[in-house]
């Protein structure tokens, strides 16, 4: 009788649970197309939303890249232009030293012409000192000093005139990382009298 009545049984617990099915692969009640809509909206503002970030952090990072460009163009005029000013100062000064050694002969005398003469037109100072020479008219002659910021290395021996100038120049700030440079001049010009040997 149990068996008979299993059936029946299951007929009454199921007919008073409702039962509801949702299986269409169409959109048919209209909280679905209100889900469409909403959707649709999402994307599109998805869609606005990074091509916005895209559009600033590309142009964030093409400003970035140009400034380091302007930078760079910057720091090697200032470097032209310092490798100029050299060569100009330093041309000067050994054809200075040149011209007292030819007039007067005197060694010691054509040094102090030279590095004055430096000094002049790098805008430095630098006053003569006795820098140890112990016979200043002797060859080879040679002096190393400090001229504002420039080590110049000043030498004269029985067939030429040479003048050294090493230039430290340093770059603080952002852009540069606080890297240094230096530029540096030599210049060697034959000795036309012989009167110092």
């Amino acid at each position: 009788m149990l068996r008979k009545s299993f059936p029946i049984l299951l007929l009454l617990l199921c007919h008073g649970t409702p039962i509801s099915a949702h299986d269409a692969f169409y959109p048919h009640h209209r909280e679905d197309f209100e889900n469409m809509a909403r959707r649709r909206e999402l994307r599109t503002t998805v869609l606005l939303s990074t091509a916005a970030f895209l559009g600033i952090l590309g142009t964030v990072v093409y400003v970035a890249l140009r400034k380091s460009r302007d930078d760079r163009d910057v720091d090697e005029v200032d470097t032209k232009t310092a490798q100029t000013h050299l060569e100009h100062a330093i041309n000067r000064a050994a054809n200075a030293a040149q011209q007292a050694l030819e007039a007067k002969g005197n060694i010691a005398e054509a040094a102090t012409v030279c590095l004055t003469t430096y000094a002049e037109a790098s805008d430095a100072t630098w006053r003569p000192r006795a820098y140890g020479q112990p016979h200043p008219e002797s060859l080879p002659y040679q002096i190393r000093c400090k001229i504002g910021t420039d080590v110049v290395t000043f030498s004269i021996n029985t067939k030429v005139i040479q003048l050294k100038v090493e230039r430290g120049l340093s770059k603080t700030g952002f852009g540069s990382q606080g890297s240094s440079k230096s530029v540096s001049a030599t210049v060697v010009l034959e000795r036309s009298d012989q009167r110092g040997e």
